[in-house]
């Protein structure tokens, strides 16, 4: 009778400020990626070949976008990742894309957040913890493969999570299952999820590190536990045998072999971190410094966490900072990682910080005031929509559904003019919508960053820079230009005093000339 009382005063509660808090994160978490354009840089060219391998049947291995290294072969690991966006585009267009981005990112944080909840005990703080940590993750948003991985990352993390408190004996076996013991813990699922993860992004050996260093760290723990206090038998059988995860991390091993290349896109993943063009021309795979915006931010934090657990009234679990350590290693070595650091480290964060707060019995607040805030946020998350903000006369940067600087108006006009250049100059992101929007105009460059020769880069740098551009030009036999008008202002100076390059198209972000 107390127990069905208990759950009728829950349900006429319903919403309660716990439920507030829950929503506006997840609806801030939401908005973000709705109200930012979509960059020119990585996804047009992933559209592209997502249009390729839908159109042919087929994943390309043979270069045939640019002029510069047509009939070369590379890897497109990504190609799940392409197969999915450009399949959205021709299902609802850019919109679909924006809406189904920003869904991804709700899930991935917010199984992140129940995590942090479901550890600390503490809704209110796992919610503040996480909105302050998610500002080193923003620069990841971008609509790209990548972001596509977010939510299996954080699965391996939970699954993970919840099988070595089984491990640990700390939680009771499930009395009325049916199912044997080498499926309960749902570690079954990791080898399902990796053959997913393994065709979308090269990030899939993250999921193998986090089972890796699952397993070590309770191997480990286990082997110290015995030798200083043998468990006894109580505790011997509410422990989960380690084997399980040894079997079911073998398992999803072998998972890895499910995509085109095999064993062999191992081979690529580390051959791409060991690539010269790679680790020092791409600003998010530099190391991490405080000459970055991003860069003096991690380090502010790293400080503001050292202090926090220095001086936290509950010890890190050892196993978490095992976890922990390692990926801050992988953060200072690219901007990149920092987006996995910040995920493993925020449930940690959060039971920490909870332990400086004694529990209490949290205000429950007033059911329809609470359900009337949720309305007010939800209805800032539907004027967010792409379809909704291009009509409410907001900023370029916030209500297009493109940046402003992609290049669609001089890309048209290049179109429309009576003769295309053969081997036309451009940015590096113009290369990729080019690759889109005019796929029968090979480019010179593009973000495909292995495909292309570090000389090549270092050419395109100072030609760009304006630094030996005459000779340059007349090396690869340029005979058009698509410049950004600040990124490549020092060849676009250059060729505005030439007479012999004629100017057929110019805006606020753009310049196209034609040798005359």
């Amino acid at each position: 009778m107390a127990t069905q009382t208990l759950a009728t005063s829950r349900r006429k509660a319903f919403p309660t400020l716990d439920h507030v808090w829950i929503f506006a994160a997840l609806a801030l978490i939401a908005m973000r990626p709705l109200v930012l354009p979509i960059q020119p840089h990585d996804f047009w060219w992933h559209m592209a070949t997502g249009r390729v391998i839908i159109e042919t049947g087929s994943i390309p291995i043979i270069d045939s976008f640019s002029y510069t290294q047509a009939g070369e072969t590379f890897i497109n690991q990504a190609w799940l990742a392409q197969v999915l966006m450009y399949g959205l585009y021709q299902l609802g267009g850019v919109p679909l894309i924006l809406l189904v981005q920003s869904g991804i990112i709700v899930l991935a944080y917010g199984m992140l957040l129940r995590l942090c909840i479901e550890r600390s005990g503490a809704v209110r703080m796992s919610v503040l913890v996480l909105l302050l940590t998610l500002p080193l993750s923003f620069d990841n948003w971008n609509v790209r493969p990548q972001t596509y991985t977010l939510p299996l990352f954080v699965a391996f993390l939970v699954l993970l999570t919840h099988w070595r408190e089984r491990a640990r004996g700390t939680v009771e076996p499930p009395a009325d299952t049916k199912l044997p013991p080498l499926l309960q813990g749902r570690l079954w699922l990791l080898p399902l999820l990796m053959v997913l993860w393994v065709n979308l992004h090269g990030t899939f050996v993250l999921g193998g590190m986090l089972v890796a260093l699952t397993f070590g760290g309770l191997l480990l723990e286990r082997w110290l536990g015995n030798r200083r206090t043998p468990p006894d038998e109580a505790t011997r059988a509410r422990r989960a045998p380690l084997w399980h995860l040894f079997f079911w991390g073998a398992i999803t091993a072998l998972a890895l072999l499910v995509n085109p290349r095999g064993v062999g896109v191992l081979g690529y993943v580390f051959g791409l971190l060991n690539t010269s063009a790679v680790t020092t021309l791409v600003a998010e795979w530099s190391p991490t410094t405080t000459r970055t915006g991003t860069g003096i931010l991690f380090f502010s934090f790293i400080i503001v966490l050292a202090g926090i657990l220095i001086y936290s009234r509950r010890r890190p679990d050892p196993l978490d900072m095992l976890l922990v350590l390692p990926f801050c290693w992988l953060a200072l070595g690219a901007l990149r990682n920092i987006l996995w650091f910040v995920i493993v480290i925020t449930p940690v964060l959060a039971i920490v910080v909870a332990a400086w707060f004694p529990p209490r019995r949290s205000s429950t607040g007033v059911p329809f005031l609470n359900g009337i805030v949720m309305g007010v946020v939800g209805l800032l998350v539907l004027l967010a929509l792409p379809w909704v903000k291009p009509v409410l006369g907001l900023p370029p940067q916030v209500g297009e559904l493109l940046a402003p600087e992609t290049p669609q108006a001089a890309v048209q006009a290049l179109q429309d003019a009576p003769e295309r250049p053969a081997h036309l100059f451009h940015a590096m992101s113009y290369g990729s919508y080019l690759i889109w929007a005019a796929p029968e105009q090979p480019v010179f460059i593009d973000p495909r960053i292995e495909l292309y020769p570090y000389n090549q880069w270092q050419d395109y740098i100072r030609m760009g820079a304006g630094v030996d551009a005459d000779e340059l030009l007349r090396r690869y036999n340029i005979d058009g230009l698509l410049l950004d008008n600040k990124q490549q202002a020092g060849l676009l100076a250059l060729v505005q005093r030439d007479p012999a390059w004629k100017l057929l198209y110019q805006d606020e972000y753009t310049t196209y000339l034609v040798q005359r």
